[in-house]
């Protein structure tokens, strides 16, 4: 049996650590034996524990750059020499940099790594992104593979000479059968609706989901197509930006903002149409989730999303065009028959391109494969 431990840093239920779950859910116990380390407290740690999944608390990981990361290095160091895994499975940036140098310092035969996106954009300082480069590569140095969920990011890296490429694979992100499967029967059931159109979202209220735009342009939609109403789940630190802007223009009983609710299906239910208008993203399981619900998504024309979204499955629209963006929102609410029609494209596309089944199989050869 393989001892694997998945190395988190927040104990949120976001996606990165949705994938987690969907992914060790579907391991063998008989193969493996699961543990997984992050920051205390939260609905992430609830949904560990529920599993049975051995847990181990890292109280001292922060999100930014600490002096406190020298200390949850050495708490790596400790937990990784004393359990002796035989797979360190770490995700995101930063766990990705501390966990793969713990776990080769510590002699682990398989030290892989899941990149949720890259820590350099595009919009940084050059010293910023010159730096968080070199950090990829360092970290992608340690490890023996590290996984994409997308293709754009992992060309982008080789481009970048930030790996080699027999190192980088590319598995997207997929849904457990019971989800999916209820997700296509919504999908199934979706007609044209009698009254008014409702576009919706599942995000946070931050600068990389580029809410502020997304607010603006519904406003601006709201106020010249009568029909459309809009519901944005989510929180975070422009949450109550949002909220100011929406009852700046009188516009609280139709662009609806009721905060966060881990439960999204019966949400998107009740929606026509799904937006995510975001600077940068890796493979969200919120545009997973709505198309394989039958909804029409209304995107951002950035690399990654354009791998789900396209435009015969929804509609692109290129950053910082909020005109092009209400304009959209408009022409929906005008003639919502093509969405309609573009949306039972989106439930099969997202069907054969992010498969269960294919996600497992390609991590567990991973897992059970000689890393060199």
């Amino acid at each position: 049996m393989k001892k694997l431990l998945h190395l988190q840093l927040l104990p949120l239920l976001s996606g990165v650590q949705r994938f987690s779950l969907y992914l060790l859910d579907g391991l063998d116990k008989s193969e493996f034996e699961v543990w997984v380390a992050c920051k205390p407290g939260g609905e992430f740690v609830d949904a560990l524990k529920q599993r049975g999944f051995r847990y181990l608390p890292l109280p001292t990981f922060r999100h930014p750059i600490s002096p406190t990361d020298l200390f949850t290095f050495l708490h790596l160091l400790w937990l990784i020499s004393k359990h002796r895994f035989d797979i360190v499975h770490t995700n995101s940036s930063k766990p990705g940099l501390l966990g793969r140098l713990a776990a080769r310092l510590c002699r682990v035969p398989l030290v892989l790594h899941t990149a949720h996106g890259t820590a350099f954009q595009d919009s940084q300082s050059p010293l910023a992104y010159r730096f968080y480069t070199l950090m990829e590569a360092l970290g992608n140095r340690l490890g023996h593979r590290t996984v994409f969920v997308n293709d754009s990011d992992r060309l982008k890296c080789l481009e970048l000479g930030l790996l080699p490429a027999n190192k980088a694979v590319t598995i997207f992100n997929a849904l457990p059968p019971a989800q999916s499967e209820l997700l296509l029967t919504i999908a199934a059931k979706r007609t044209m609706p009698d009254g008014g159109i409702v576009i919706g979202s599942t995000l946070r209220f931050s600068d990389q989901k580029n809410v502020l735009s997304l607010i603006r342009a519904a406003c601006k939609a709201c106020l010249q197509a009568s029909q459309l109403r809009f519901i944005i789940l989510g929180d975070g630190e422009h949450y109550e930006l949002c909220k100011a802007m929406v009852h700046t223009h009188r516009l609280d009983s139709r662009i609806i903002l009721p905060g966060w609710d881990s439960e999204v299906i019966p949400w998107l239910k009740v929606l026509n149409a799904f937006v995510l208008y975001s600077r940068w993203e890796a493979m969200p399981f919120s545009v997973i989730e709505a198309m394989h619900s039958g909804l029409p998504v209304i995107a951002s024309a950035i690399p990654s999303l354009s791998e789900l979204v396209d435009e015969t499955t929804g509609y692109l629209i290129p950053l910082d065009r909020e005109d092009l963006l209400a304009q959209t929102f408009v022409q929906l609410a005008a003639d919502f028959s093509p969405a309609l029609a573009k949306g039972k494209l989106a439930a099969a596309k997202i069907a054969g391109l992010c498969s269960y089944s294919a996600m497992l199989n390609r991590y567990r050869e991973i897992y059970l494969a000689d890393p060199d």
